[in-house]
């Protein structure tokens, strides 16, 4: 044990050990540790994988998710580093929220926490939760103590942003109790109301025909026109369309997939979060127009549709297309909206020329077309001169003037 090697300089963290073993080292609760790694010394790969779980756990470590029990199921120490009922809340829930990350989750929930779920779940736990209940143990959290400080905190927040911040809490308890560090979730039965009243503030605010032509003019380059153009008439997310490649198009079928996304807290494109958001879509001419274009800018290189023109690289999440639609409707003469607007776009032209809710709905990745249907209702056209009197056109056995839509004398 501890016999120079070659290699034992090279790789931090990782010694020779034996024959047929490397040892690993890592400080972990104020102790040094050393687990056991089995694999030929003498092949460097060994030294190298090695290394690289040290990093991991390290990682680990720094980021409070460290489990013993999962890096090294057989040792001894699992059961002593294991999560107990004196633990913290200031580190349970962060070390909850890392493991959900990595997908480790004792609840049968199948798909690892989305990373734009995880910030979020993250800035709520250390921005508000930590403070307010992080001195408190696991298995001491008691429901007046909820009760205590959703008195003063609710003064200022709206019931549903009160909802949000336990629901963050409610579900990190109930991990807690599947670990069997508490018997019963505190949280059963707790409903808390804010007394902000909540503002309805329109959030759908499409552009108009003559809003969308001055953006197409007014794009610096011929890539951003493609990019616009494909965005107002597929709907597609910012995120997802960013994150479209090549090899997602069928040009035969004229469909795109959309499977993946990549938002401002992802390093690489991830799963898109809901089943009904994995979708084939139908393109329309004016899209496929739009991919057309674009194929002498980026289909060489085999990799994404729409790269960031400005730089011809990827794009790194909304935020640089948020930067750049500043700029372009400034320039267009266009009172700014977000990017995202440009799916509320796709929507409202579609049902204003009365295409079909279920398909647009699809086409969306909506859950289901009664979600289509609130949200968008405003556009649907409930009052053309002609409603209710389109089914007479086609199917009554009397003769019908189809343009004028009246019956003909026999």
């Amino acid at each position: 044990m501890g016999r120079k090697h070659k290699w034992n300089e090279k790789y931090e963290g990782v010694n020779y050990q034996s024959k047929s073993s490397l040892r690993l080292n890592f400080s972990y609760k104020t102790k040094q540790q050393f687990q056991t790694y089995e694999c030929d010394p003498d092949q460097e790969q060994s030294w190298q994988v090695a290394a690289e779980i040290v990093v991991d756990i390290k990682r680990d470590i720094r980021d409070g998710a460290f489990d013993y029990k999962r890096w090294f199921p057989e040792s001894k120490k699992s059961k002593k580093y294991a999560p107990t009922r004196g633990a913290f809340l200031k580190d349970y829930l962060p070390y909850y929220n890392e493991l959900r990350k990595k997908g480790i989750q004792r609840m049968g929930k199948g798909k690892p926490l989305a990373a734009s779920s995880y910030e979020s779940n993250r800035s709520t736990i250390v921005g508000i939760l930590t403070p307010a209940f992080g001195n408190i143990c696991v298995d001491e959290l008691a429901a007046e103590d909820i009760y205590k400080w959703g008195e003063e905190y609710c003064k200022n927040v709206t019931t549903n942003t009160l909802s949000n911040i336990i629901t963050v809490l409610r579900v990190a308890l109930d991990f807690a109790v599947l670990e069997k560090l508490i018997p019963l979730n505190p949280l059963i039965g707790i409903t808390l109301y804010g007394h902000k009243k909540s503002i309805k503030i329109d959030k759908h605010d499409p552009f108009d025909r003559e809003e969308m032509h001055a953006l197409l003019l007014a794009a610096e380059t011929t890539e951003f026109v493609n990019y616009l153009r494909f965005a107002f008439f597929t709907g597609l997310r910012p995120s997802e369309q960013i994150a479209l490649t090549w090899s997602d198009y069928n040009a035969k079928l004229r469909t795109i997939r959309v499977d993946k996304s990549l938002t401002d807290v992802d390093e690489v494109a991830t799963d898109v979060k809901t089943p009904a958001s994995d979708r084939t879509i139908h393109l329309s001419p004016t899209a496929i127009y739009a991919l057309d274009c674009q194929k002498m800018h980026t289909k060489l290189k085999g990799g994404v549709i729409f790269q960031n023109p400005f730089d011809q690289k990827s794009w790194v999440g909304s935020r640089p297309i948020r930067e750049r639609f500043i700029l372009l409707c400034r320039d267009a003469g266009v009172r700014y909206r977000k990017p995202y607007q440009t799916r509320h776009t796709y929507a409202s032209m579609q049902l204003t020329v009365n295409e079909n809710p279920a398909f647009i709905s699809e086409q969306m990745g909506h859950t289901d077309v009664s979600f289509t249907l609130r949200t968008y209702a405003s556009y649907i056209q409930r009052h053309r001169s002609d409603a209710g009197w389109l089914a007479d056109s086609e199917f009554t056995d009397l003769p019908i003037d189809k343009q004028n839509l009246l019956v003909l004398s026999k």
